[in-house]
């Protein structure tokens, strides 16, 4: 049974009792009817007191109703004390200054997933960012700088110092190394054969040319075409094995002379100038902003970029650095509670206009029947309470009555 419908039976139960009771003699008959009297006097006035709160009680308007003809009161009195006093930014910031941040987001970044959920949220979202590039709008900006750039770089300092490297022995015995096994790999190759071969018979029909005599004397020998291309192979091999193995006279000139080629190129003015006007060239020709774009859409908005690893790394060791350092989390403990107090003061103004702006969605009936339906139940135990109390005290002074009557005699 409903709290109001308790209350209504007490008040019939007080108003039944009362009539019931009015012919009864004696003591504990006009104890019981002047009990069952100040009950319904009580739950009547209770009544009409709560019901007076949300509407006009019997149709009296005076001083009833007191809800809908006081909102404009009631509703800044709402908003200030929500506002000024129960969401004030001190009594927020107390609560929210009582509660670890830095720790509840290490106790979610490491037993709760978090770790492994940031990474993913901060990926896509750079993915994202990547993806929304305008790829032709940044080439057409950074080009004209690159141009520049590339422009203002001295290639021929560059090739100087590169060659004055290279000269160095260390550096110069490599060079001759991989040039020699490369000719060795290519001296075997079908096509350095065919051209050897194309090679050694113009040179064998210079040689013998109309003389009969010699081509009689090499084909006695028995040296034709093959057998000189063998013979050819065969030196050039040897005398490649020789060089690898940086022996002998030939390895020795070899090396000199590409010592003295490179420092000779590190100090020629013309090599410089040659250099400088390729570089010039080279910028002039060169579709940087297609360079640009093509980088842009093929490596940075690529769908598994490469600098996707080593972001996800950066993350990976900020995390495990942040939830080791209790200095870090102090820091940022202290910077998210200043963040958040600096923006309550300033934004503070937005509470009592959400609280106006909310009651306000609210008709005079349905903030009535709001409010009504929260304290109903409260309100309906004033009206049993009256009830009760009533009751108790109209006994109780129905006895004081007969016992100053036993006294006094009155």
């Amino acid at each position: 049974m409903k709290k109001r419908q308790k209350a209504n039976l007490a008040l019939a139960v007080s108003a039944l009792g009362f009539l019931g009771t009015a012919q009864v003699a004696g003591f504990a008959g006009g104890m019981v009817h002047h009990g069952f009297l100040a009950a319904t006097i009580g739950g009547l006035a209770d009544w009409f007191a709560v019901t007076a709160l949300f509407r006009k009680p019997l149709g009296i308007s005076y001083r009833t109703d007191i809800l809908r003809r006081n909102r404009g009161r009631i509703t800044e009195a709402i908003v200030t004390f929500t506002s000024e006093d129960l969401l004030s930014t001190e009594n927020i910031m107390e609560i929210v200054r009582a509660q670890d941040t830095a720790g509840l987001l290490v106790s979610y970044l490491q037993d709760r997933g978090g770790r492994k959920e940031v990474i993913s949220v901060l990926r896509a979202c750079m993915l994202r960012v990547a993806a929304d590039m305008d790829s032709a709008l940044i080439a057409r900006e950074l080009s004209p700088a690159l141009r520049e750039g590339l422009s203002a770089l001295a290639l021929q300092n560059l090739a100087q110092s590169m060659c004055q490297i290279l000269g160095e022995e260390v550096h110069s015995r490599r060079i001759l190394r991989s040039f020699f096994l490369f000719l060795k790999e290519a001296l075997k190759s079908p096509q350095a054969q065919n051209l050897l071969q194309e090679n050694i018979r113009a040179f064998r029909k210079a040689y013998e040319g109309d003389s009969f005599g010699r081509a009689f004397a090499l084909s006695l020998a028995g040296i034709d075409d093959a057998e000189l291309l063998h013979i050819f192979n065969d030196r050039m091999q040897k005398t490649l094995e020789s060089l690898l193995e940086e022996k002998g006279e030939s390895y020795v000139r070899a090396k000199a002379g590409l010592e003295a080629l490179l420092s000779a190129l590190s100090r020629e003015e013309a090599f410089q100038e040659t250099m400088r006007r390729w570089a010039s060239q080279l910028v002039e020709r060169v579709d940087i902003e297609g360079l640009v774009i093509y980088w842009l859409e093929h490596g940075v908005k690529a769908e598994n970029p490469f600098w996707i690893p080593a972001f996800v790394a950066f993350l990976g060791k900020q995390i495990d650095a942040f939830c080791a350092s209790e200095d870090m989390q102090k820091r940022l403990d202290t910077s998210i509670k200043d963040f958040l107090e600096t923006e309550f003061r300033k934004h503070h103004g937005a509470i009592e206009g959400l609280i106006r702006e909310r009651l306000a969605e609210f008709s005079d009936d349905a903030l009535i029947h709001f409010v009504e339906t929260r304290v109903e139940d409260d309100l309906q135990m004033i009206r049993i309470n009256g009830a009760v109390v009533g009751s108790l005290v109209g006994m109780g002074l129905y006895l004081l009555v007969k016992i100053a009557e036993g006294v006094w005699g009155v």
